[in-house]
């Protein structure tokens, strides 16, 4: 059958080769579990390529990725360990961008799918860190898939950080250099991953007796990755207009730290002095700000490697860990400055 077909219907198939539906049934979840049809809830079951020849030799192992944007400072890096793993291994790696778009990613996991891969590790576009119809069909086929972007779901496969630690490191630093009044930048209030990345950190100060000021609470102001700098140095420039401010700001991630960063410095706020800053991810433009950022590590060798692992593991039947949260690591630089006032940090609950 040619490459895109539909396949009629189960019982159709099962007059025509004279066996019972539940045979049907099995037969064509063993192969979408191959890849060669692909099922859409609605929609029905398609060809989704050509089988390997027979001919002795094995086809080679691929695996898609789908990214936001190539040229992520972070989820590049991913990208580029997981390659590494791939070519170590001998296993072939496709990317695709969803251009910052949810209908692209729906567009290339199809497309990756069409070209014959294995497994797919995608960074997804979805802004309510919760899985897309495209992904929940791969999760409803059993289609070897992992995220490398947080994504909510106990039963969701995913590698990374360890976000709530991240937080509480965060968290135990800013404390320990005796500041008592804490801010976030958080991406939307009431987001799943920003909210993860701040319950540690909160509960973290409130056990210290202190709390987290709403008004030192704020948003990223512009959507998606790219802008995340400009988020950052717009909440700078607000920051700089308060009469009270926050001493101490831990940030969603790095690129919003450092937009902040530089709002507060073009405002002659001085950071570390007025404010100390804290980011997430670590970043290469991290270490190269004007005041080199303190910041969680998020270990994309081991994530882009593991994400590798994971789907190979699928492949050959093994039992994985499903979600695989990776420890956090803090890296001090200037922007988070030294101890201060000694005595204002209260004793804990």
């Amino acid at each position: 059958m040619p490459v895109g077909i539909q396949i009629p219907p189960h019982k159709e198939l099962a007059v025509q080769y004279g066996v019972s539906v539940i045979t049907i049934n099995k037969a064509l979840s063993g192969l979408v579990s191959e890849g060669l049809l692909h099922s859409h809830v609605g929609r029905g079951t398609f060809v989704m390529v050509r089988p390997a020849s027979t001919s002795g030799i094995a086809a080679p192992t691929t695996i898609g990725f789908v990214l936001r944007d190539l040229s992520s400072p972070f989820f590049s890096l991913v990208a580029h360990a997981a390659q590494q793993r791939a070519d170590d291994l001998g296993v072939g790696i496709l990317f695709a961008s969803s251009s910052n778009r949810l209908d692209r990613e729906e567009e290339q996991i199809r497309r990756l799918r069409l070209l014959g891969v294995h497994g797919l590790i995608i960074v997804s576009m979805s802004r309510t860190f919760r899985i897309s119809e495209a992904i929940q069909a791969l999760h409803d086929e059993d289609f070897p898939y992992t995220m490398v972007s947080w994504t909510a779901g106990d039963d969701v496969p995913f590698v990374g950080l360890d976000l709530a630690e991240a937080g509480f490191l965060a968290a135990e630093h800013l404390l320990s250099l005796g500041h008592t009044r804490f801010g976030y930048l958080i991406d939307r209030v009431g987001s799943l991953n920003g909210e993860l990345r701040m319950s540690r950190y909160r509960s973290a100060i409130e056990e210290a007796g202190f709390e987290i000021n709403p008004a030192f609470i704020f948003e990223h102001s512009f959507a998606y990755e790219e802008s995340d700098y400009k988020s950052g140095y717009a909440a700078g420039q607000t920051i700089a207009g308060l009469r009270t401010r926050p001493q101490a700001m831990f940030c969603f991630n790095d690129l919003g730290a450092l937009g902040l960063e530089d709002g507060l410095l073009d405002a002659g706020i001085k950071v570390p002095g007025d404010i100390a800053i804290v980011g997430l991810d670590d970043i290469e433009l991290a270490k190269r700000a004007r005041v080199p950022l303190t910041t969680v590590r998020q270990p994309v060798d081991e994530i882009g490697a593991r994400s590798v692992d994971s789907i190979l593991a699928r492949l050959r039947g093994e039992r994985h860990p499903v979600r695989q949260l990776l420890p956090a690591e803090l890296i001090v630089r200037s922007s988070s400055g030294t101890r201060v006032r000694p005595a204002a940090r209260k004793a804990r609950r």
